[in-house]
């Protein structure tokens, strides 16, 4: 089935690979660090959870239910302003609590 989607789909689409166009390219590195949490990341997240405690105990068979509460936790370990309200402002202004929010 694969194959003769492949074949089909061949003459319209053009495949390159890294190999191939970039050679001077250097091996993909990757480098783990891991950052604590920041004071507000760590209260958003309570709030996350407790927000949504009875769907938790309850473990939910609702898997999209499920997958909203971690992508909220996931955003909130990202960068606590991606919520809306919680950047202080307006007006907003750049500077080191940008960093600082973000975790230690």
């Amino acid at each position: 089935m694969i194959q003769t989607l492949h074949r089909v789909l061949r003459p319209f689409m053009l495949r390159r690979l890294k190999t191939d166009v970039a050679r001077d390219l250097p091996p993909k590195r990757e480098v783990y660090i891991f950052v604590g949490m920041s004071k507000l990341q760590k209260k958003l997240y309570a709030d996350i959870l407790s927000k949504n405690l009875e769907a938790l105990n309850a473990m939910s068979n609702n898997k999209t239910q499920m997958l909203n509460i971690l992508m909220q936790l996931r955003k909130c370990c990202n960068h606590p302003y991606l919520f809306d309200g919680v950047e202080p402002g307006p007006p907003y202004v750049e500077g080191y609590h940008l960093v600082e929010a973000a975790g230690t």
